[in-house]
Parts: structure tokens; sequence; C-alpha cells
């Protein structure tokens, strides 16, 4: 069985929102008080209570800072606190992650060196026992993998250390480059810098909820009142029979053209692997009133589907295209350099659970191989299999001519 960690920001994403909504769910606060202890930082103190916020019950998570003499923190400080911790190598591992891409935000925020970004005192507690206490928090709740919902962000402007700024901040609109964000937003700062880190760190992907049995939920509440929305984070626990396949949001760009011929489907084909297709291809098919159609389709990265239109309309194959939201689960590739007679042959090597599934030699290695040998392609393209990694051997596997 795996175990699914779904984040629902649906009020919003902060730290304390996030570690409430986990302890909410069931990450035992005994447990997580001794792994943050583990970090020796002292004059601090975290309490977590059950409440309400606007009719919604969950856990308010609140950290307390009881010495005023903490000092300001670089990425340095933070690294070299987390380095003398005692903290699960998880633990420390997400933290660190999570510190880089907060300080690197901040500093394009601000056009300085990562460096030279710091955290203010007390802040600089808040953020190291939210982060720290989120990621030992899912580590307790022994999730496989992590997948968000989009991101609220809000709107208009919020005051900080450097003045009135819009909202989202730049820090956060840095950190969420690429991220699906939601459609509603209400006045003020709805995701901050730390709930953005944590989100980007620990999910795999952003989008709908999984497929998967629910045995858990828990709510995690925040400080701030927006009019209709309520502050607060779900945190969704499923378990699936089997880990999923790890899948790439990709896009697929079709039209449908009956006036183009092979040959400038060929040379279309080309050009579209030119501008960035992973793969494109043309399906015959049965227009209307009978007429015999093409149609083609080219699937490829999310921010190519520009430049694969493009390719379409300059080249006067079509006036129109489609644009299809996909996933592709994809199985581990490696490529692998064998010894035959004719030479070293690359290998394309498929994996999946462990094993390999599929192993091809290179087409066009060994055609050259056949040609410059004056044998036929057969004969090389046998001789590259029989050196290659064996069908159902685990992987990294050893080829038979190795043994």
């Amino acid at each position: 069985m795996s175990r699914t960690l779904f984040i629902d920001p649906f009020g919003g994403a902060a730290g304390d929102m996030l570690l409430g909504a986990l302890v909410d769910l069931g990450a035992n606060p005994a447990e997580l008080r001794r792994v943050l202890a583990g970090l020796h930082l002292a004059g601090w103190r975290l309490d977590l209570q059950r409440d309400r916020h606007q009719g919604l019950a969950g856990t308010r998570a609140r950290v307390t800072v009881e010495v005023e003499s903490h000092p300001a923190r670089r990425l340095a400080d933070i690294e070299h606190l987390l380095t003398a911790a005692t903290l699960p190598a998880s633990v420390a591992a997400r933290s660190r992650e999570c510190f880089r891409r907060l300080f690197e935000a901040e500093a394009a925020a601000h056009g300085v060196p990562p460096a030279e970004v710091h955290l203010h005192e007390l802040s600089a507690v808040d953020a190291v026992i939210d982060i720290v206490g989120t990621c030992a928090a899912v580590d307790l709740l022994d999730v496989q993998r992590v997948v968000s919902g989009p991101v609220p962000v809000g709107r208009g402007t919020i005051a900080t250390a450097h003045g009135l700024l819009p909202v989202p901040g730049p820090a956060v609109v840095s950190l969420l480059r690429g991220v699906p964000l939601a459609a509603h937003g209400a006045e003020g700062e709805m995701t901050t810098p730390t709930g953005a880190t944590l989100l980007v760190t620990l999910a795999e992907r952003f989008g709908a909820l999984p497929a998967g049995r629910l045995i858990g939920a828990g709510v995690g509440l925040g400080t701030r009142t927006f009019p209709g929305v309520p502050n607060v984070l779900r945190a969704l626990l499923l378990e699936e029979d089997a880990a999923p396949l790890a899948a790439r949001s990709l896009a697929i760009v079709e039209t449908t053209v009956d006036d183009v011929t092979g040959e400038a489907l060929r040379h279309l084909l080309d050009l579209l692997g030119d501008a960035g297709a992973l793969d494109a291809w043309c399906l015959a098919g049965t227009g209307r009133k009978g007429r015999p159609v093409t149609e083609v389709r080219a699937l490829c990265e999310p921010d190519r589907v520009a430049a694969i239109t493009g390719v379409l309309f300059a080249e006067g194959a079509t006036l129109g295209a489609r644009v299809l939201a996909c996933a592709r689960p994809e199985a581990e590739r490696h490529e692998v350099m064998v010894s035959t007679p004719f030479g070293d042959m690359p290998v394309k090597v498929g994996v999946f659970a462990g094993r390999v599934v599929s192993a091809k030699p290179g087409h066009d290695a060994c055609a050259a191989a056949a040609r410059g040998h004056s044998v036929s392609l057969a004969t090389v393209v046998q001789a590259a299999r029989a050196v290659a990694p064996v069908l159902g051997s685990p992987w990294p596997g050893v080829a038979p001519g190795d043994a």
C-alpha cells in the first residue's frame, strides 16, 4: 500500500496552517516535539490547540518565541543549525531544501545574492519551527508522496519591512512559478512565502485529488479573516493499492488537415520535432462528406505549445489547432553502451519496478555500423541484443557479454 498526502490549500497556505493540518490529521504531537527538540534551539514554545475558525473545527499551531535575543539568520546560519541538529535524515534533507528555495526566492525578489538575505529575528525562529515541524509531521505520517491542489494567493497589498507590496508578494511569485493558482482570491495575503516554500518542496505535482481510499483528514487553522473564505487548509491522507507511476504533465497539440501531401506531412513532422515536440505523428481518417483527412498530433512540454502551433500556422497546414492537457506515466529510461564485433552500440533500456522490461539497440548507430561493415542491419541489431541487459533482470543488470 502507498500513502499519499493531498494538500488542499482552499483558504490559503502558511507554515502554521500546514503544521496544524498535519497534527489534526494524526501526526503525534509528542513525537513531533521530540523531533523538534533535536534542533537544540532554545527560547520557543509550540502550542497546538483544537479550535474553530469561521465555523470550521481544526488545529491551530502557534509558535511563541520566549526569548527576544534570537539573532537574524542567513542561509549559512540555517544550514549550520540543521547540520548541528539531531534530526532524521529525511527531515533534515527536506528542511534544507525548503530553506534553499526560500532564500533563493527572497534573493530574486530583492535583486541580491542569496547569501545576503536574512530572516528577521523572531520570524527566523517561527520559520524554522514551521518548516522543520511540517517536514517532520510528513515523516511521522509515513507519507510516500505529496500532491497539492491549486494555490490561492489573494489580492491587494500587504505591509512589509520593505514597505507596501502587492499581493502576491515578489517571493511568493518566484516560488509559485509554474504552479497552478486557484481562481478564487480574497483581499489580503492568502499564501505566505513559508507556505509557498513548503508546497513546492513537498508536492511532486499540483492538480486534482488523486484516486485512492480516504483514510484520514485534518484541518489547519490560520490567523487571518477573509470575508467569505475561511482561512483554513485541509490535509487528506489517501491509501493507494500500489505506488503510482511518476507522470509528467504534457500537452497534445492536434489539428486535422485534408489538403497536405505525404511529402509535406513528413516535412511538417520534422519541423515539429525541431520545435520541441517529444513525439509527432499522423493518423488517417474520414472527415465531412466522406473526404479523407489526416490528423496531425504533437506531444510536447506545456511551454512548447506556442512553438508547436507556430509551426503548424507558419507552414500553412491549418488555421486552428486544439491543445489538450495530459499526463504521461513513464517507466525509467537509461542508455548503456555495449561492445559488439561492429563497434560500441547504444542500447535504450526501459526499467519498471526495478527490472528491465525493454532493451532496444539504437537504430541510427546500428544502421551506420551495418553500412560500414557491409553487413545487414539485422546482423548488427542481433549482435547488440546479445550483449544487452536481459529482459526481466534486476536493474542495474549485467549484460551477458560482461558476465
